[in-house]
C-alpha cells in the first residue's frame, strides 16, 4: 500500500510541477535570442567559402526592450560596432572571407541601453 501512495504522491507532485510550468509566461525574447545564438554558432564554424542557411526573419519584435547585456550574454561580442553604438553580427565563417549576401543582424539601442530596433539584411 505504501508503494502505491508513494507513486501517487510522485504523480501528484509531477502534475503540480507541470501545471506550474504551464502557467509560467513564455519568454519569447529568450527563445529568439537562443535560436539566433545557435544559428550564429553554426555559421561561424562553417568552412571557408561555405554559405550559411540562416534567413532573416521578417520581424524581431520580441527583442525590442531587451538589454544590451542580455544580447551580449546570448550572442557574444558583436562583429562590428557602429558609430551610433549599434551592434552587427555576421552569419559567416570565422575561417575565411565574407561572401556577398552574408546575413547581417544589426541591433540599435536607445539611450538606456535597451534594444530599440533590429534589422537584418544581406551584405553587398
Amino acid at each position: 500500500m505504501n508503494r502505491y501512495v508513494s507513486i501517487l504522491s510522485c504523480l501528484f507532485a509531477a502534475g503540480l510541477a507541470a501545471g506550474a510550468m504551464a502557467t509560467e509566461p513564455i519568454d519569447n525574447c529568450a527563445t529568439v535570442l537562443g535560436s539566433i545564438s545557435v544559428e550564429l554558432r553554426i555559421a561561424r564554424q562553417l568552412p571557408p567559402g561555405k554559405r550559411t542557411s540562416y534567413f532573416c526573419a521578417k520581424r524581431y519584435t520580441p527583442l525590442i526592450g531587451a538589454s544590451r547585456e542580455r544580447v551580449l550574454r546570448s550572442l557574444g561580442t558583436p562583429d562590428r560596432t557602429g558609430e551610433d553604438g549599434g551592434w552587427a553580427y555576421l552569419f559567416a565563417s570565422r575561417h575565411g572571407g565574407r561572401e556577398p549576401g552574408t546575413p547581417e543582424l544589426v541591433f540599435r539601442f536607445d539611450g538606456s541601453g535597451q534594444v530599440a530596433g533590429v534589422d537584418c539584411h544581406r551584405t553587398d
